[in-house]
Order: C-alpha cells, then structure tokens, then sequence
C-alpha cells in the first residue's frame, strides 16, 4: 500500500509541472469552448473535473517510465504536439466559436504556402495571437521557477491534492458521459476524415434511365466559383456594379439567375464533395462514407460524356484533396498552380484566375463537336485576402465608396467588390470560349462570405462559422447563373422554357443537388430508380 501510495502521489511530488502543462495546452480549450461558446451551466464544471482527470492519468502513465532521458523526451513531444494544437483551439474558439477538428485539420493539409500567408495576414486577429503567446511564456517561466527551485508538492498537499484527485475520479465515473465534452472524443474523430487515394474503386455503377426523346448537349461546362456572396452581385440588385459583363448577357436572353440558391456548406471541401456527388448531409447517419456514393463524373461518363478539370486551386495532398480525387476521375486534369501557369503582376499577385482562359483557349477550340463534354473550371474566384484576387487594372472601388461603412470595413469591402468585378470579367471570358458551340454553361460559387451582416459579430466577414446557423446561413447565399448559347437554345425549346419559366418563378434550391439539376438537362429520367426531376431546379 505504501508504494501504491507513493506510486500515486509521483504526478504531484516528481511531474507536478508536467501535469499543469498538459491540463493547460491539452485539455483547457475544451473548458474555454464550454465557457465561452456552449455557455452549458454546471456541464462546464464536469467538464474541467474530467480534464483535470484526464491529465492526472497521464502525468501517471508516463511517470511509471523508468528511463528518465526517454521519459523526458515523451514529455517534451506531447508538450509541442499540444502547444500546437492550443494554438489552433484558440484561433477556433474565439474566431470560428468550435473546437479545432477533423474538418479545420482537412483544410489545413489541403492548404498550400501562398494561401498560408493569405490567411495569416488576413484572418489572425492579433490579441488571439499576442493570448496564445502569453499563455506560452507564463508556461516557459513556469518550467523555469519548477526547474530551478522544485516546486512540486509534497508532504500533506500533495497528498491533500491526491484525495481530491479520487474524488474528481470517482464524479467523473459518475458522470462519464462528459467524456463527449472532452478532449477524448475529440482527438478520437481527428483522425476520420479521409478522402481516398483510388476513388474509382468505389465506382457505384447506377442504372441510369433516359427520357426517350433526349436531345443531349454537346458541352455542359461547370465554372466553381470561390467566396461569391449574393448581396455583393449585381446580378441580384446589388447597388454597386460588380457584374457588368454577365448583365449584358442577360440583356441578350443568353444568361439566366436563379434566386433563392444556396450552398451547401461555408467552406470548400464540405460543399464540394455535396455538390459533386449524391451525397446528402443527411446521409451522415447511414454509416457510409462520402466517397461510396455516385459521383457527378461518374454519372457523365456512364452518359458518354468525356469528363476535364481545369483548376487554379491548390491541388491539395494525395489522400486529402477533395478537389483533387475529384479531378483524379476525370479523363484529363490540369491543376494550373502546380504546373508553371502561374501569372504574377507588378504587386506581385499570384494565380489569377485568367490563367484558367489561357490555358484552355486551344484545348477548347479543338474540341469534336461531334463528343460530348464535361468541362470544370475551378477558380480561385474571391478567396482571402480579397485584394490578391485582382489585377491593378480592376482597382476600380475604393474606400471612399463605403463612407456609410464603418471605417474598418471599407478597404475590405473594397477589395472585395473589385474581386467580384473581375470574376465577372473571367466568368464572362469563359463563356465566350463557348458562345459558338452547343453548350450549357453553369455559374456558381462553392460558398458565399458573412461579409459583416452578422450583428451578433460584427467584425466578422469571411466563411459562416461551423454549427453557428446564422452565420452559415449568410456565407451559404450564393448566385447561380445559367448560360445558354445560341445553339443550344435553337436544340431544345424545351429546356429553355423550362429555364426561363425558373428564372421567373422563385424555387427554393439547394446545390448539394446540382448532380439532379445536371441529369436533368441532358435527359436523364431516372437513377436507380429515383425520380431526377423531383430534385432538379428546373
């Protein structure tokens, strides 16, 4: 019993400093998230008793390592690992209001160096910095004063601390349902959000029935914009005219808007895999993965259509790209950012989106008019910071614009508006690399921006906040623009009247069923069974 008592007390009378370091860095964030976003009550107790417990078993686990240089070195990798992952918490926390997860850790693998910078100096508010930097020193003076004069407990304390330490144990076997709140669970669903490295093994191969007389098109052409609020279009009765070139459009009975569309998630990698897949966010519960449900592509290339993926997105890692497995199955991809197309001003901005025209200029002028193809064009459309999304030559809203603005929301709204202005200016260019063809067109962004409409935050004005439904409900309003050209508006009145008969009459729509939308237009009745029309816009 004596050594088992002794064997207890070494968190508090040899790793006391070790034991405070890891409840700080590891388990704190949880406590703060329960503080400051669940705002849960008594829970937020539970909740730090369980922390406190959990750090104690593993100040306890390690403590049993009998060689102290290797014991040390177990301490100083979990004490980095944890550092790090503070860090991330508090940015999460008080900027995003959840906990860092599996979701944010995908969009940081799929991040390259450039958009690294871009959102360090764009979305890293500096007391979140200058916080976690000062939690970091106090810890750093702490090793120091714990080094130099053994400040670990001992005699009555630490045993004082012991029986306190059984107490919080044995509540929290009481109440162990709290591991749910904790860091645990957490750390535990970090690891599940994968994308696979070969997708066309899950090919699904769906029985696809097609409308007797279906005249299908030629070319169907998706342009995936980025960060396209609707209240920032011009299109949809936005004061400021950010959409002169797809107005002109519409002036000509070419181009189509569909109010009421949104997207169906704030950030990319969620609303891509929804909106290129049948995939549903209610089919969370089905124990499937994303990835085992019938792709967009695969549905076209089972129709006979050749599938190509121009992007000028960052081509994400291997095996966490969703773009990029995406991209993997069609017939040809060209990823622009990691193959030298780059195109860089006097200011020194990277990757405009005009290298996604020059790139495929030839490509889609020597296109068989007698194939029918599915073309992607990814753009880097108005993601952050706003003001590398633009040539100087589109420097044409300014801050004295927005004087009925608060001061610092001008520059932002500024840059903003001109990097709508010159999406427009490549939609438009797009388009017209097929205004002579048969071709359908379809425009949209993958999500939409707060852009400062939050008034509960508001300062805020990027991506909707994750399980914070006003904020996804302002970045997920998005435009949706269809084009038709000449040609294909002379093949099939049908479509045309059923296009503009939507244009007309508001319909409630959701792009996580833009793979209906598109079977629709090229004649597919049914898939599996399941009725197309009764989920397509039109």
């Amino acid at each position: 019993m004596t050594r088992l008592g002794k064997l207890l007390l070494k968190p508090f009378t040899e790793h006391f400093l070790f034991l405070l370091v890891f409840f700080v860095l590891a388990t704190s964030p949880c406590i703060l998230h329960q503080f400051f976003v669940v705002k849960s009550g008594l829970n937020i107790l539970f909740v730090a008793i369980h922390c406190f417990v959990l750090s104690y078993i593993v100040t306890l686990l390690i403590g049993l390592i009998q060689f102290g240089v290797i014991r040390k070195i177990v301490q100083s990798v979990l004490i980095v690992i944890f550092a790090i992952d503070f860090g991330l918490n508090i940015y999460c926390i008080f900027n995003l209001g959840y906990l860092f997860d599996a979701e944010f850790a995908k969009i940081i693998m799929d991040t390259n160096v450039n958009e690294a910078k871009e959102f360090a100096t764009a979305m890293l508010p500096m007391p979140i910095i200058l916080s976690v930097l000062g939690v970091y020193l106090v810890l750093m003076c702490l090793w120091y004063l714990f080094e130099k004069y053994n400040l670990n407990l001992r005699g009555r304390l630490a045993k004082m601390a012991l029986f306190l330490t059984c107490l919080c144990i044995f509540e929290n076997i009481h109440v162990w349902g709290v591991w749910q709140d904790g860091p645990i669970n957490r750390l535990m669903e970090l690891p599940t959000y994968e994308t696979p490295s070969n997708f066309k093994e899950y090919y699904t191969h769906p029985v696809l029935v097609f409308q007797q007389d279906s005249i299908i098109p030629s070319n169907v052409v998706l342009i995936l914009g980025e960060s396209f609020a609707r209240c920032h279009s011009s299109l949809y009765g936005y004061e400021r005219n950010t959409n002169p070139r797809l107005s002109a459009l519409r002036d000509e009975s070419l181009l189509y808007t569909f109010d009421s569309i949104d997207a169906p998630a704030p950030s990319t990698a969620q609303a891509i895999k929804l909106l290129m897949s049948t995939y549903d966010r209610q089919d969370d519960n089905t124990g499937k993965k994303w990835y085992e449900y019938t792709t967009l592509i695969e549905i076209l290339q089972e129709s006979g259509f050749d599938c190509y993926w121009f992007s000028n997105q960052a081509i994400g890692s291997k095996h966490n790209g969703v773009a990029r497995a995406l991209a993997g199955l069609c017939d040809q991809r060209w990823f622009l950012q990691k193959e030298g197309s780059e195109k860089i001003d006097e200011k020194n901005q990277k990757f405009l989106d005009v290298v996604l025209v020059d790139s495929s200029y030839q490509f889609v002028n020597h296109l068989n008019p007698q194939q029918h193809n599915f073309i992607v064009f990814h753009m880097m459309g108005s993601h952050f910071h706003y003001k590398m999304r633009y040539p100087k030559e589109f420097d044409f809203f300014h801050e004295n614009d927005y004087m009925s603005e608060p001061q610092s929301h001008r520059e932002i709204l500024a840059c903003y508006d001109n990097s709508i202005l010159y999406n427009d200016y490549i939609v438009e260019h797009i388009i017209n690399l097929f205004r002579d063809k048969d071709a359908l067109v379809i425009y949209f962004p993958d999500h939409g921006q707060v852009m400062y409409r939050d008034k509960r935050n508001p300062e805020y004005y990027a991506h909707g906040i994750k399980n914070d439904v006003i904020s996804c409900a302002f970045s997920e309003e998005i435009p949706f623009v269809v084009y038709a050209s000449p040609l294909f508006q002379k093949k099939n009145p049908r479509t045309m009247a059923r296009i503009r008969f939507r244009q007309a009459h508001t319909k409630k729509w959701n792009t996580d069923d833009l793979p209906y939308f598109i079977m629709d237009l090229i004649g597919i009745k049914e898939i599996d069974g399941e009725n197309v029309r009764s989920k397509s816009v039109i």
